[in-house]
């Protein structure tokens, strides 16, 4: 099923109210083209080695991220992955820069 257009993402608004901290944790470690995870469940922001991360994904997600964060570095944008253990879900966005 897709998701309307006129429904809010429930995820952009976490998101948005940890802004600072998810930027904040992405320039403390920007030198090493982090990937940032944020847990929605327990708050936390974390930084992660790319390519470790990406491994850890499944065969079935892990070749089409991989090129979408190839392409965010290459943009200057921030790809961030939303964990929300309670529902079993991993979903990643990419933010533009500026």
């Amino acid at each position: 099923m897709k998701r309307s257009a006129s429904i809010p993402d429930p995820y952009l608004t976490k998101v948005h109210e940890h802004w600072d901290a998810i930027t904040g944790m992405h320039l403390a470690f920007e030198d090493r083209g982090p990937i940032i995870e944020f847990d929605v469940v327990s708050g936390q922001i974390l930084a992660y080695p790319a390519k470790d991360y990406l491994e850890g994904l499944t065969d079935r997600t892990r070749e089409q991220t991989k090129k979408q964060y190839r392409k965010a570095l290459a943009d200057g944008a921030l790809m961030v992955f939303v964990r929300d253990d309670s529902k079993r879900l991993l979903r990643s966005y990419v933010f533009p820069a500026g």
